[in-house]
């Protein structure tokens, strides 16, 4: 059995005991909330899921492990009758829980996960698709997969593969070991998440129209907090070129951001899928507007962003070499992750494990998602930062994003083109590339590197520590930013550009791409929507 996998869960709840009670002491002292009421929700929207891995194991969540039993969450039960805000079960056509052969004991480590499904063949058969007139919602007791729904798989499972038969995607209801594996697990994975303290709805489509729908549906539910999205929608039929373009519905979108809802995409890896020539985020309508959080791709190493990728971005994850359970056999099983497929929900989980952090540190039930509020409480900031964003009793959606942007800090290298040597770092490019800066997450596997790096991001927000100094020319070229998303996709108050308030900065030969992206955007629209079948 592999020590390290074994150990890793028990440390993190240590290493988080150690390093955030420090951070909780800045707050009022306050009785606890029931865990329920304070619980954060990731959608994720991909390939399948299997609810086997260790990743996913209730008795295996930082929750469980701790000696706090007020966190703990009745994940035996269904998640109607405890999760505040969670819909009733006549909101759905099927609601059913799922009961299954879960490999809890150690022991259980080499046993086949395929060999475990078999074994549940009955209940993997009870699973139904769901379509425009039908929504039907699976759990799973015993983990922390509160949620699992496919959309149109039957009628889209052979396009699908056809137009990507090299993705190593598993058209399959729910169920799933390969992408939809590795995103779930980098983002809310007990041994490889960035949330391991969060639950996780996963949701599976087979193409264009039924990737819509899904992501319609989960961007109207106010009960979940995050939606990460690692694949790309395009206005021309997949093949092997990837041209970014896809001019899709963002009414929904929007309307869900202003709620509070945080929607995360993966700014895709270049036109050929290989980090060699770029497309423009900017002609999509998932990953070009404003309150969309996009997520691109940095080397390992730090030295270098790749610039074949999806741009402009507003952060950065790894882009290659990251520990997950993607294509995992056993339970604590998997290999190396890598894309903005593996960047995105490492970001969207970050993101996620604040909001869960802050609802904890905030006194009373703080679970809502209502004009931009995402939690409310009393506290009291610390002396680092005595203004922190939850010193007024209410944490917003921009307020909370704000600080995870700035929480970053750029690798400081210049590009990289797929096979080709580093390229000096030019000037303002970066920005582009990389955004406000890279979160390596758990990449090294080592809890204290990771926790010491999220604390830029969470210090800051509960005045622990001060916040991390900005570059001097990030403000200007994320406000040009800001305001070329709002003028393709329409105006939005939480942004950097406020419409009619805001000035823009002159153009500056010293910010070559910054002003070339202020005069080239007067010229972009929002694409056309395609008719669906």
């Amino acid at each position: 059995m592999s020590v390290r996998r074994a150990v890793r869960p028990l440390l993190a709840a240590a290493l988080l005991s150690s390093v955030l009670i420090p951070l909780q002491q800045a707050g009022a002292a306050a009785k606890t909330a029931p865990a329920g009421t304070d619980a954060v929700v990731v959608a994720v929207i991909d390939s399948g899921i299997s609810p086997y891995h260790w990743d996913f194991l209730a008795s295996r969540m930082p929750q469980s492990l701790n000696a706090d039993r007020s966190d703990d969450l009745p994940l035996d039960k269904a998640p109607h009758t405890w999760l505040k805000g969670f819909p009733s079960p006549k909101a759905f056509t099927t609601y059913n829980g799922l009961t299954l052969t879960l490999p809890e004991k150690e022991e259980d480590e080499t046993v086949k996960l395929a060999d475990l499904k078999k074994k549940d063949a009955a209940q993997w058969a009870k699973v139904k698709q769901s379509g425009p007139s039908s929504l039907n919602y699976y759990w799973f007791p015993g983990t922390k997969v509160i949620g699992g729904i496919s959309f149109d798989y039957e009628e889209q499972v052979s396009s699908a593969i056809d137009q990507n038969p090299a993705e190593g995607y598993t058209y399959e209801p729910v169920y799933g070991t390969g992408h939809g594996l590795g995103t779930s697990s980098v983002s809310t994975g007990n041994l490889h998440g960035t949330c391991p303290e969060c639950l996780i709805v996963h949701i599976t489509a087979g193409d264009t129209t039924a990737t819509e729908r899904a992501l319609a549906w989960a961007e109207s539910q106010p009960w979940i907090d995050v939606v990460s999205n690692s694949y790309g929608l395009q206005t021309v039929p997949r093949g092997e070129v990837r041209d970014g373009l896809y001019g899709g519905p963002v009414d929904v979108q929007k309307k869900a951001s202003e709620r509070g809802q945080t929607i995360v995409f993966s700014a895709g890896n270049g036109i050929e899928n290989g980090f060699a020539v770029p497309f423009s985020t900017l002609t999509s309508s998932v990953k070009g507007p404003d309150w969309v959080v996009t997520v691109g791709a940095t080397a390992p190493t730090g030295n270098a962003q790749y610039t074949g990728s999806g741009k402009p971005v507003d952060i950065a994850g790894i882009g290659s070499g990251y520990p997950s359970a993607y294509d995992a056999t056993t339970p604590s099983g998997g290999v190396k992750f890598s894309g903005t497929s593996n960047a995105a929900p490492t970001v969207a989980g970050t993101y996620a494990r604040g909001l869960y952090l802050a609802r904890r540190a905030m006194a009373g039930p703080s679970r809502i998602q209502a004009g931009g509020v995402i939690s409310t409480g009393a506290f009291r900031c610390g002396k680092a930062r005595a203004a922190c964003e939850l010193g007024d009793g209410r944490l917003t959606a921009v307020e909370l994003r704000d600080r995870l942007l700035k929480g970053a800090v750029s690798s400081g290298g210049g590009s990289t083109p797929a096979g080709v040597n580093s390229a000096p770092r030019v000037v303002d490019e970066h920005y582009a590339a990389e955004g406000h800066g890279t979160y390596f997450a758990r990449l090294k596997q080592d809890d204290e590197v990771w926790l010491k790096e999220f604390n830029r991001f969470y210090g800051p927000l509960v005045g622990a520590a001060p916040a991390v100094k900005r570059p001097a020319d990030e403000a200007a070229w994320f406000l040009v930013d800001s305001w070329c998303r709002q003028h393709i996709f329409g105006s939005w108050s939480g942004g950097y550009y406020r419409d009619g308030k805001t000035a823009l900065p002159a153009p500056d030969p010293t910010a070559p791409t910054r002003t070339a992206l202020q005069v080239a955007c007067n010229g972009l629209v929002k694409l056309p929507g395609t008719p669906r079948p």
